[in-house]
């Protein structure tokens, strides 16, 4: 699990917010927020109050055999006796918690969401899988439709959302209310929860509400464009974005909302380990041993085959002069995450009478390009020249790696150049590699 955060404060004194990651799990919390003039029974506070609950829900789902249920229970228990000596946790006027939280365990993602923060999950074919929590909305209609009237930042706005507030208190954790972390571990089992297959999930976003807003109060965003914006330009990106947007109203008079600014938290997690780039060299000896050039977790699409004119740094590594016709060969690799690499291999067209399959628009049955010009010609790569660059990926790039138009990323250009016990070049390979994608090579060290 590969995990980008981001959190920012709202309009108020503290940041109630908080997220915790391990390799294995993501915690976000959302502190409810207790307006001044009214009374609390703790003497820590909200920040400190999410910032235990999150300490301790991190570490007890590192354990497979709890429950994230079990966890959550347990994690507010813990927190009571931290402060059952100082503070009036028999009280409503407590501090609490929203919980959004996801594991991996085993070859399944668990999840849990109870109150309003989101959790969005893609699914890949089957789409996007928002899960929300939103009984909140459910009472207190009366006073939560007064508190929503703007403009926000007046007294009189303030004083309906401490009334809404009070209300609250009184139908926290209860039947017919809603429920949050606060001191009654019950909450744990009114928390929605599931597991999906790992190998489904490819990208999960876990979203405060003012880090959602965007999408579910806005509609500026759908959510599939909220996973891309944190997919290109990260958890931070999406916050920004979410302020510039409460920027152009800030009385709340197009959007109504509590607060002007609310406390924002996004977590952005892909799922498992993306597949890494292989080289031509790598895919020629993967071919060699397993009979297929993939990568575990990896296949491939797209196959495409013709003769065309060499242009000339191909006509250069395959010793044609330039317009002369080679074959060209595409095709996309993909792993759940989308996108590895685009792969072109150019091989001179004096196989193809050897080969017919080499002008074929499918994926080659029986081993790589280099292994049939070998069963059939007897011509074996015995030597590669292998290269590595970097570049910003060219609107061409984009488009063969599917990226969005205007895309401004670094990728990787690997490329490999195969001759022949006679020098006599065979075929000349180039991958571009994906945003993101690592680069991995090892070799025996003698001892």
């Amino acid at each position: 699990m590969q995990v980008s955060v981001a959190s920012t404060q709202g309009v108020g004194t503290a940041n109630e917010d908080t997220v915790h990651v391990s390799p294995t799990g993501v915690v976000v919390l959302d502190g409810l927020s207790a307006p001044k003039d009214l009374p609390m029974g703790c003497i820590h506070g909200t920040p400190w109050y999410v910032r235990q609950l999150g300490t301790r829900l991190i570490n007890l789902i590192g354990d497979d055999t709890v429950s994230l249920r079990e966890a959550l229970r347990s994690a507010i228990s813990e927190v009571n006796d931290l402060h059952r000596g100082t503070c009036a946790l028999d009280q409503e006027a407590v501090p609490a918690s929203t919980v959004v939280m996801i594991r991996e365990r085993g070859d399944v993602l668990d999840y849990l969401v109870l109150s309003d923060n989101v959790l969005v999950l893609d699914l890949g074919d089957e789409g996007i899988r928002t899960i929300a929590d939103k009984r909140v909305e459910e009472v207190a209609g009366e006073e939560m439709d007064a508190a929503l009237q703007g403009p926000t930042g007046t007294p009189e706005h303030a004083a309906r959302v401490s009334a809404l507030v009070t209300v609250q208190r009184r139908l926290r954790n209860r039947p017919g209310g809603y429920w949050v972390a606060a001191t009654d571990p019950a909450a744990a089992d009114e928390a929605i929860t599931g597991s999906v297959d790992l190998a489904q999930v490819r990208q999960a976003a876990l979203l405060t509400d003012g880090a959602s807003r965007l999408v579910d109060s806005f509609g500026a965003l759908s959510w599939e464009q909220l996973l891309d914006l944190l997919r290109v330009e990260g958890p931070a990106a999406l916050i920004a974005r979410t302020r510039e947007v409460e920027l152009a109203d800030p009385a709340g008079e197009r959007w109504p909302r509590f607060k002007r600014s609310d406390d924002a938290t996004a977590a952005y997690a892909r799922i498992g380990q993306p597949v890494p780039l292989s080289s031509g060299g790598q895919r020629l000896e993967r071919g060699r041993s397993t009979g297929s050039s993939w990568g575990a977790g990896e296949r491939s699409d797209g196959h495409t085959a013709a003769a065309v004119p060499a242009p000339q740094d191909v006509a250069a590594a395959l010793g044609v002069e330039a317009g002369d016709d080679v074959i060209r060969r595409t095709r996309v690799y993909r792993d759940r995450h989308g996108v590895v690499a685009h792969s072109t291999s150019w091989i001179r067209l004096e196989f193809a009478q050897a080969v017919p399959a080499l002008l074929r628009n499918e994926r080659l049955i029986g081993g790589t390009s280099l292994d049939l010009i070998a069963q059939k010609t007897g011509r074996q790569a015995v030597k590669r020249t292998d290269e590595t660059t970097a570049r910003i990926a060219t609107a061409e790039d984009a488009q063969l790696l599917e990226l969005q138009p205007g895309t401004n990323e670094a990728i990787l250009v690997l490329s490999a150049r195969f001759v022949d016990c006679e020098g006599r070049p065979l075929e000349y390979g180039v991958d571009l590699g994906a945003p993101g994608r690592t680069r991995v090579e090892t070799a025996d060290v003698t001892c």
